[in-house]
């Protein structure tokens, strides 16, 4: 891969970064759902998932609406916080390393779709891992959808990553575990790299 021009590289987090097992969560749900017309897609039917992710609404109001679709009155907000989390689960420190020496050449930034949740989670991993408090630490800049109100693949988010940073896309590089953000990504003129369980960042930075 030719980095010549490149000088700013965006990582998206989860699948990326830390590994994840969406499954793991929406089976989660299913072992506490009391509700027999609730599923995934109601979850995403009801709007909590992309709500919560714009941060249109609230943990508390996360929390509450969970509790709306699955009908089990028995379930705590913990459990509620360690089902949601469920998918979320490592971080090889081979990674942030690798981070790190980009970091001695590159403008490094994280553009992700997650949730104040999350986010909270993904930085007690980091520090098991690292000894650091956040992710802030291995990158510029941080932007987390919940936080900015947009969320990938919406063009504007993208744009807006440009020019909160002062990026020439041109010399931005994008790594994102999903085709349709790395799509949209190309729509600014930001190139684009798919990571894949078969071409995560170590194999692709393997020869920086």
């Amino acid at each position: 891969m030719d980095l010549s021009a490149i000088r700013n590289i965006i990582f998206d987090l989860g699948g990326v970064i830390i590994d994840l097992d969406v499954q793991a969560t929406f089976a989660g749900f299913a072992s506490v759902n009391r509700n027999p017309d609730a599923s995934k897609l109601s979850l995403d039917e009801v709007g909590l998932l992309l709500d919560y992710e714009k941060g249109l609404i609230s943990s508390e109001a996360f929390r509450a609406g969970i509790h709306e679709v699955l009908e089990n009155p028995s379930l705590t907000d913990e459990k509620i916080d360690k089902v949601w989390n469920s998918m979320l689960l490592s971080i090889p420190e081979e990674r942030l390393a690798l981070i790190q020496r980009l970091a001695q050449n590159y403008r490094l930034f994280v553009l992700s779709n997650t949730n104040e949740i999350h986010v909270t989670a993904f930085n007690q991993i980091v520090e098991q891992v690292s000894g650091q408090p956040t992710i802030d630490a291995f990158f510029e800049k941080v932007y987390f959808s919940h936080e900015v109100k947009m969320r990938k693949p919406e063009q504007q988010i993208y744009e807006h990553v440009l020019e909160d940073s002062q990026l020439k896309p041109e010399e931005t590089l994008f790594l994102d575990d999903k085709q349709e953000n790395l799509l949209a990504a190309q729509e600014v003129g930001i190139g684009t790299i798919q990571v894949t369980p078969r071409q995560d960042i170590l194999s692709i930075f393997a020869n920086l």
